[in-house]
């Protein structure tokens, strides 16, 4: 049976579908507590995850945006999490807004854990402003199709401009092989 552990109002009715549909689900709002400890770090280990804590420690402070006001939702296997892969969905507000980052982490056979993350930005500009003005340090690539454009900030790093009537949303997506 699925465990479901909420910290925020309004997860109430998730977490009981998250526990119907036999996900594990733990949520929490806020800054972490102490100095050592972090979002991502305190849910994988409350939800059994050991292999792949270290990980979601090493990169929570960039998911929830270095102290930045956030929540988190993790999403681990409900009987074995920690010979799984789990998820984390965060909601961080920086100053331009509220971003949304949805993170993955999976144990591998080479005894660490992969780690990918889409971090996606809306912005009230062109693609072609926030290309030259957030993103100037990347390289463009041919897009998806025709209405995507595609940069890259490394191999395995590009960042995905879609137009929108009142601006761009950018998709960063990273997959991290420690």
């Amino acid at each position: 049976m699925a465990r479901a552990m909420c910290r925020r109002a309004g997860f109430a009715g998730f977490a009981a579908l998250a526990a119907l549909a036999g996900v594990a689900a733990y949520a929490q709002q806020g800054a972490p507590a102490g100095p050592n400890a972090n979002t991502l770090d305190q849910l994988a280990r409350t939800a059994g995850v050991q292999k792949c804590a270290q990980a979601a420690t090493a990169v929570s402070p960039f998911m929830t945006g270095f102290g930045a006001e956030h929540g988190a939702l993790l999403m681990a296997h409900p009987v074995a999490p920690d010979a799984a892969m789990f998820g984390a969905t965060i909601e961080r507000t920086t100053e331009h807004g509220p971003s949304l980052v949805s993170a993955w982490f999976a144990p591998t056979p080479r005894g660490n854990c992969d780690v990918g993350y889409d971090l996606i930005d809306v912005w009230p500009k062109a693609c072609q402003d926030v290309a030259r003005e957030v993103f100037n340090h990347a390289v463009p690539l041919v897009g998806v199709g025709r209405s995507i454009g595609v940069l890259a900030l490394g191999p395995t790093h590009h960042v995905y401009l879609i137009g929108t009537p009142a601006g761009c949303v950018s998709i960063r997506k990273e997959v991290l092989y420690p």
